[in-house]
């Protein structure tokens, strides 16, 4: 703890010092002044506890430089306590105190009670620092919670920006669909755009949750094995045509092996590099965009696994780089204008890529010039042979034969048990549709499904209590719980409801028919 500094005034050093004497303490430094012009320099260079005047000096009275004192911004709240041997009445102690003093003492002093009053306002100084400290703790947290409300509240006007814009595609594609004579090409056309800005909705929707997820510590990850070289192919092909458009290039390349499986959640992966390189597109007007992957060999079947990602796009300055990394931000508004997006991609690619047992990285980047970012990531090596992961994906791959399954769809909502109906033709299944819980437990009376596909949310009888009465009843076939709940702690309670598995809407026709092959082991 910094020591308290007290401020001894007098013309006669014999008093200084016998004053001194009695006060002195190891945490207490004693600053002492003769004269008052003296006191009023070493006023204005130090922070004093507490100021002790003599009265009688010759230059100027203690009363005198007491009213100096006040009418100082910095010094108009010291304490300020009178030292005087002159003779106790009324009108001394009258004009110390409309001089501006606290106290009095008079000669001769009281080792006692000048140790004590000393004490009173050291103590109370310390509590003077403490509460501003404690305000000033509070007032930054008042700032900070303002910019935190003012950058949610920009994210939320962007985000309905970005929301309505392929929104408004979706929409008036339809419309196209249905109004007007089209051709085939044509046709195809508006349900490519369609889909393309269904998959952008899809995107900033899990953007979202994912922020969510990631604050409650949350994040999960489903893994399964994946060709390497797959996902490589997979990231060109998705990202190629976006940088044609803009007429630059981008260039993916690799030093790893052929033929390498890794066991990890391979959307998620392609999530954080699909972000990175879309960015990198996106702020480059013209150039490149290089991506550079290397393997190195780690611990335990693991693989350290390193994209480089450079571009020729505008780069970042220092102060934008400070905050790349914070939620609802990007570099600046002029930044969203004129490339929109929501400012959540970097914040939660670092997070997956951490979670991941790695870790995402600007290494450097200069404004006009172009950034370097780095992502690295711990990857296990899947165990089981090459023939038997290729097997599995060219299963999914095809066309399934579910070999004469009955399927009971439950749903409150007709489109989505006509979505379902649609994916399940041509796999050699029957569908049944139940609209709530309670028909659903009716129709199992008198029906016997090979599967249940239980929506969660539903009215009359939601389908955590619905899948407790039909395991009660006796139903012993596999449900698959469809819930557009994205949290970790729903899909837990659906497995806890009796479930033997869990897709989160929307759910793709590939997803979910191999969530059925592997809940009838039909693979």
């Amino acid at each position: 703890m910094d020591k308290t500094k007290i401020l001894i005034v007098d013309d006669n050093p014999d008093n200084i010092f016998a004053l001194s004497e009695l006060i002195k303490a190891d945490d207490i430094e004693l600053i002492t002044a003769n004269k008052p012009e003296q006191a009023l320099s070493l006023l204005l260079d130090h922070d004093f506890a507490l100021a002790l005047l003599d009265v009688q000096m010759p230059e100027m009275s203690g009363f005198e430089l007491a009213q100096f004192i006040r009418g100082i911004q910095k010094t108009r709240h010291l304490p300020i306590i009178f030292v005087t041997a002159q003779q106790q009445d009324q009108n001394i102690i009258f004009k110390g105190y409309e001089s501006g003093a606290v106290d009095l003492m008079f000669k001769p002093l009281d080792p006692y009670i000048v140790r004590s009053k000393v004490q009173t306002f050291i103590s109370l100084d310390r509590q003077n620092k403490l509460l501003k400290a404690k305000m000033d703790e509070v007032e930054f947290l008042r700032k900070r919670a303002e910019q935190a409300n003012l950058s949610k509240s920009q994210f939320l006007a962007n985000m309905s920006h970005e929301i309505r814009t392929p929104l408004a595609s979706v929409l008036g594609f339809s419309d196209v669909l249905v109004q007007e004579d089209l051709g085939e090409e044509e046709k195809q056309d508006s349900l490519a755009a369609i889909r393309r800005n269904g998959e952008l909705l899809l995107r900033l929707i899990d953007d979202i949750l994912d922020l969510s997820k990631i604050e409650a510590n949350q994040l999960h990850f489903m893994k399964s094995a994946f060709n390497f070289d797959d996902l490589l192919k997979d990231l060109s092909s998705t990202m190629s045509h976006r940088a044609t458009d803009k007429g630059i290039a981008l260039e993916i390349e690799s030093n790893h092996r052929s033929g390498l499986y890794y066991n990890s959640d391979v959307e998620r992966i392609k999530q954080v590099l699909l972000n990175l390189i879309g960015n990198a597109i996106k702020f480059t007007a013209q150039g490149s965009v290089k991506v550079h992957c290397s393997v190195q060999p780690d611990r335990n079947h693991h693989d350290r696994v390193i994209f480089e990602i450079r571009d020729t796009g505008i780069g970042i300055s220092e102060e934008e780089a400070k905050k790349l990394f914070q939620p609802f931000s990007q570099a600046d508004v002029s930044t969203r204008k004129r490339f929109g997006g929501t400012g959540l991609g970097l914040v939660i690619s670092r997070e997956l890529a951490r979670s991941m047992g790695g870790d995402l990285k600007l290494i450097s980047s200069v404004p006009g010039e172009g950034s370097f970012f780095e992502v690295s990531l711990l990857l296990e090596k899947a165990q089981g042979t090459t023939a038997t992961i290729e097997q599995r994906a060219e299963a999914l791959s095809k066309d399934v034969d579910l070999k004469g399954a009955r399927i009971l769809v439950v749903d409150d909502v007709s489109d989505n048990r006509l979505l379902i109906d649609r994916y399940m033709r041509n796999t050699h299944s029957e569908i049944l549709q139940a609209a709530n819980g309670m028909e659903a437990i009716e129709m199992m009376e008198d029906e016997d499904p090979d599967l249940i596909l239980m929506d969660i949310q539903m009215p009359i009888m939601d389908g955590y209590e619905t899948v407790r009465r039909i395991r009660a009843a006796g139903f012993t076939k596999p449900i698959i719980a469809l819930t557009a709940h994205a949290m970790k702690e729903e899909g837990q309670k659906c497995m806890d409801a009796g479930c033997d598995g869990v897709l989160t809407k929307p759910a793709r026709r590939k997803e979910l028919l191999g969530k059925i092959q592997d809940v009838l082991d039909l693979q």
